[in-house]
């Protein structure tokens, strides 16, 4: 054997036998603390921090699992044999070919049995079930959809419902820590811990109108539609997506998202009063000008601006006479410093309403007023 192996066999055996030695020395330790011989035993109840456990009880009845089940009569019975899913398809669903069951969360909103998730995670279904905290089972009914959002309402008809705390006011900030609760992988209500990491992520590609919370709490398939709250309990966004890489909802470190309070506080309003969501409309396909788009700084100054890339033949834009590469400098006599905060002034206007349109074109500054159209389902 060599020297080196030598040495490193004495020093093996000399770590093993020191640590033989502490751990006996430490066992009579423990069971002279035991005897009383050094020190007496504690027998008071301990204080151990309780974390946000009773923040989370508060909220778990609120939470609920929700299955996406697909009906083919075509299909075999596989589903049936799973285990983990017999207890959502027993009874008459045993007796229907079910050819998928797909995994989601939502929150009840309110006692009358309104559950709010997204619209990805019931859209297709041929029948949707929500699971409860206490063990419950209710099919749910569509109240109404808003896929620009990805949200969607739902409702049970059950008694003793428990919906979630909404804040009065949305105050939430980057750092703030937070809570996401859901059914991720299948496995039940779950709870992961992170914090805000920024306010109204955009242009991410994922919905029509993006106005995201960024976190760091892991949010895997089957948490979409959960609830992401503050640590008062109270619901702060609905969970939306986990991306990592170049994919999304998968499993690994990356950036969490939830769709904002306010949000879901204008969608559900009038999906309850018109079973849809009404949005002024513009006509324009539109880009924020950046530092790095092609010379429209250096021609019009340093602050961000909407550049037009498309306007729709017979838009409201249209219309008005705004052409593309024109410039929107402001709306209402108000700058418009990013195509988000654009998009969310023209979605809250009414249709019908008139809006006074400032852009450049080619250097000289025009102002067009244009009548808000109503957002057609296509675009």
């Amino acid at each position: 054997m060599p020297k080196t192996t030598k040495y490193l066999g004495f020093f093996i055996l000399l770590g093993v036998g020191t640590g033989l030695a502490l751990g006996w020395a430490g066992q009579e330790q423990i069971q002279r603390w035991f005897e009383g011989l050094t020190s007496p035993i504690d027998k008071s109840r301990p204080q151990i921090s309780a974390g946000y456990a009773d923040t989370v009880a508060k909220v778990l009845p609120s939470v609920v699992s929700i299955y996406r089940i697909n009906i083919d009569q075509d299909a075999n019975q596989t589903l049936l044999e799973d285990p983990h899913y017999q207890q959502f398809i027993a009874g008459e669903l045993a007796a229907e070919q079910i050819a998928e069951i797909n995994l989601g969360s939502g929150v009840i909103i309110s006692a009358a049995g309104h559950i709010l998730t997204n619209y990805h995670v019931i859209v297709g279904a041929d029948r949707i079930e929500a699971n409860l905290h206490d063990g419950r089972t209710a099919q749910a009914i569509i109240i109404g959809i808003d896929p620009a959002t990805d949200l969607a309402l739902l409702q049970i008809d059950l008694p003793n419902l428990q919906p979630i705390l909404v804040p009065q006011q949305t105050n939430s900030r980057p750092g703030d820590i937070v809570l996401a609760i859901g059914n991720p992988q299948g496995l039940g209500t779950s709870v992961s811990m992170g914090i805000i990491s920024a306010m109204g992520r955009n242009q991410l590609g994922l919905d029509t109108y993006e106005n995201f919370i960024q976190i760091d709490a892991p949010i895997n398939r089957g948490n979409s539609g959960g609830a992401l709250i503050n640590t008062a309990g109270q619901l702060i966004g609905i969970n939306r997506a986990y991306i990592y890489k170049s994919g999304t909802n998968t499993i690994g470190q990356g950036l969490g998202l939830a769709i904002p309070i306010s949000t879901i506080n204008q969608v559900v309003n009038s999906l309850l009063r018109y079973g849809k969501v009404i949005r002024g409309w513009l006509g324009v396909r539109s880009e924020l000008i950046t530092q790095q788009a092609a010379g429209a700084l250096q021609q019009y100054g340093q602050e961000e601006k909407i550049l037009i890339k498309d306007v729709y033949k017979g838009s409201p834009a249209h219309t008005a006479g705004l052409q593309q590469d024109d410039i929107i400098t402001a709306l209402d006599d108000q700058n418009s410093p990013s195509g988000r905060a654009a998009i969310d002034y023209l979605a809250n206007l009414k249709p019908g309403s008139k809006l006074r349109i400032t852009y450049k074109r080619q250097g000289q500054e025009y102002t067009t007023t244009a009548t808000i159209g109503i957002r057609p389902k296509s675009q």
